[in-house]
């Protein structure tokens, strides 16, 4: 165990000075989105942050990481063929498998088998590796979606990317489970931003936040960034049922607007560091490395 962990700290050690193997792709943002408790929401507000964004300018990539449960495209109605998996199984090209979504927002749907990158050989992760790299200059952005918990597939992700933002709801159960994600990201992570989903208003949005703030402050010696709250919103659930996105279809909804402000602040905040942005490829490089020391294969 201390083995692999010291391996862990080392990939992320030298997260920092990873560069493009091409020395040519462009730099982008990575947010991995989780949440310490399933029913939060955190799957809708990926997939509308992500077309928020889409919408500001900003070529993206959502990637479906929920390995066990993997719903974007039930969300949005579409209807994948394939996935990452088929890449090595059948010899399908990266652009075979993403899918083009809303606003023209692509989509990596169902990553099955992602995690299973472990247990494949050297010569199937530079194939891998070089389909990523033929996207290198198409993406401004990429956000994951995560299954909840602390799983280590969850925290490999996390590891591999820029910057966590964390969901939760206004009850004490999300709040502990947020706090425990929380607890676990900030060794690995760059900056830590947390959402407050399913508010009834600003207010109760406002004091969840400040209770999240107070024990991270307290016990892990850490300031949270805030990015915002998400109202209760009906038109949520109605386009849930109508498996279309509500952004798209309900733009003027208290949910939309409220997830606007949100990615505007992630658009056009206070960038990292240049040497925090990484490209795809070197990410997806960094993220196979992840998942081989957490697993125990080197």
């Amino acid at each position: 165990m201390y083995e692999q962990t010291s391996k862990l700290r080392k990939i992320v050690a030298e997260k920092n000075s990873i560069s493009d193997i091409s020395g040519d792709g462009k730099n982008l943002k990575v947010y991995c989105v989780t949440s310490g408790k399933g029913g939060v929401g955190k799957t809708n507000l990926s997939v509308n942050l992500g077309l928020a964004m889409q919408s500001l300018g900003k070529k993206v990539l959502l990637i479906d990481a929920d390995l066990g449960l993997a719903n974007i495209d039930v969300l949005l109605g579409l209807f994948p063929e394939y996935n990452l998996s088929h890449i090595l199984s059948i010899g399908k090209s990266i652009r075979d498998i993403i899918l083009e979504g809303p606003l023209g927002i692509s989509i990596l749907p169902g990553a099955s088998g992602l995690y299973e990158l472990a247990n494949i050989s050297n010569s199937d992760i530079k194939l891998l590796i070089n389909s990523f790299n033929t996207l290198a200059d198409d993406f401004d952005i990429i956000i994951i979606d995560t299954s909840a918990g602390i799983s280590k597939n969850v925290t490999s992700f996390i590891t591999s990317s820029n910057e966590t933002i964390v969901i939760t709801i206004p009850e004490p159960g999300a709040l502990a489970d947020a706090y425990a994600i929380i607890k676990i990201s900030r060794e690995f992570c760059d900056k830590i931003h947390v959402v407050v989903n399913k508010a009834d208003n600003y207010k109760e949005a406002n004091r969840t936040m400040e209770k999240l703030s107070r024990s991270a402050k307290k016990f892990l010696n850490m300031q949270l960034n805030y990015l915002g709250f998400v109202l209760e919103d009906e038109t949520v659930h109605k386009a849930n049922m109508e498996q279309v996105a509500f952004f798209v279809n309900y733009p003027n909804s208290l949910a939309s607007k409220c997830l606007m402000d949100i990615g505007r602040k992630l658009v056009y905040g206070e960038p990292l560091l240049p040497k925090t942005n990484v490209t795809l490829n070197s990410w997806f490089t960094r993220l196979v490395s992840i998942i081989k020391a957490n697993t125990g294969v080197i």
